[in-house]
């Protein structure tokens, strides 16, 4: 059986649809996990009336809003299932979902979290792009000490995980609380994402994303940091120079143009024990060309500027080849770009 798990605030304009596209997946063994975190407005009734039709659902009621995070805790402390779904009140699950993700864990036992591709819809429903995932538990694994690995409303887990580990959500991390469970999730098992379409996700300018992503951000550079920390112990790098870093990887602020070389030599310095660690995994090669290509294009972008001749030195010591992996790189982010036109 699959728990899914849905906290609910304030959400009478989308609720409808969301719980919708959950009752009408086309696999019917779930549980449909509803937490209102002390709605104001009339989400509390619409849950009621979908209640009273279907006898998977299981309402929760918090006397006061206390975040998604105690809201989602809640949940997963009543859900029954093999596996834990999360779903948005405001996004909409496509029916083959829980199918898909069910089949993928069941044939393969060594994953305990998984995600999926989502694409962006208007606030109205209107479609728009697909977000790409970054697939392999290699490159999981290494992106997700500078950024969520994953789409938190298309993941999907292994209960057991949670009552082994005693894993929870962070409820004082208020923004960006799902990426500092999937970061303590990849200590202890692997991570995949389907490259398939999951999830309608509603862009909404009053959306916690959008309202707080300054907050987000320094929460999540907080979060990446502990999860370099905990996944390379080895490396001898100050939490202040990892949080340069992160810092720098989110858009170069004005200190951080002076440091571009310094910079990257932590950054190759985490590669190198990451390298080191993983280097009996098979996929680690065709890795080693995504990572180099991508710091060669963070670094030298925009062209010839002071430094760059040290930055050059420094890719030629972790690989002479790096040159050929920025080409490849430098021509999938054009091909990306003229894919949106």
């Amino acid at each position: 059986m699959v728990s899914v798990v849905m906290a609910v605030y304030n959400a009478e304009d989308f609720l409808s649809e969301a719980i919708e596209s959950i009752l009408s997946q086309s696999y019917k063994n779930f549980e449909f996990i509803i937490v209102d975190d002390g709605s104001t407005d009339t989400s509390w009734d619409i849950i009621l009336k979908y209640k009273k039709t279907d006898d998977r659902i299981r309402s929760i009621r918090l006397e006061k809003n206390q975040g998604v995070a105690t809201a989602s805790n809640a949940g997963l402390e009543v859900a029954r299932g093999k596996y834990i779904a999360r779903m948005d009140s405001d996004d909409i699950s496509l029916p083959d979902r829980l199918t898909k993700q069910v089949d993928f864990l069941e044939s393969n036992s060594g994953v305990g979290i998984l995600g999926g591709q989502m694409r962006y819809m208007s606030e109205t429903g209107k479609p728009l792009g697909v977000l790409p995932v970054i697939q392999d538990d290699i490159a999981i694994r290494w992106y997700f000490m500078f950024k969520s690995p994953f789409y938190n409303p298309t993941v999907m887990f292994r209960k057991s995980l949670l009552e082994r580990y005693g894993l929870q959500y962070d409820a004082t991390v208020r923004y960006g609380e799902d990426y500092g469970l999937w970061s303590r999730f990849l200590l202890i098992t692997q991570g995949e994402n389907l490259e398939q379409v999951l999830l309608y996700y509603r862009l909404r300018s009053q959306s916690l994303t959008h309202k707080y992503a300054s907050k987000r951000e320094q929460q999540v550079i907080n979060i990446s940091t502990y999860a370099v920390q905990q996944s390379l112990p080895r490396v001898d790098i100050s939490k202040q120079k990892i949080i340069e870093l992160q810092k720098a990887l989110r858009g170069f602020p004005p200190q951080a143009k002076k440091q571009r070389v310094h910079l990257l030599s932590i950054y190759l310095k985490i590669w190198d024990e990451f390298y080191f660690l993983h280097k009996q995994n098979r996929k680690i090669e065709q890795h080693k060309q995504k990572v180099l290509g991508d710091a060669a294009i963070w670094i030298l972008y925009p062209f010839f500027q002071k430094n760059s001749l040290k930055a050059i030195l420094e890719l030629t010591k972790a690989d002479w080849k790096w040159f050929f992996y920025f080409l490849k790189s430098l021509f999938a982010i054009l091909q990306r770009r003229w894919a949106r036109h």
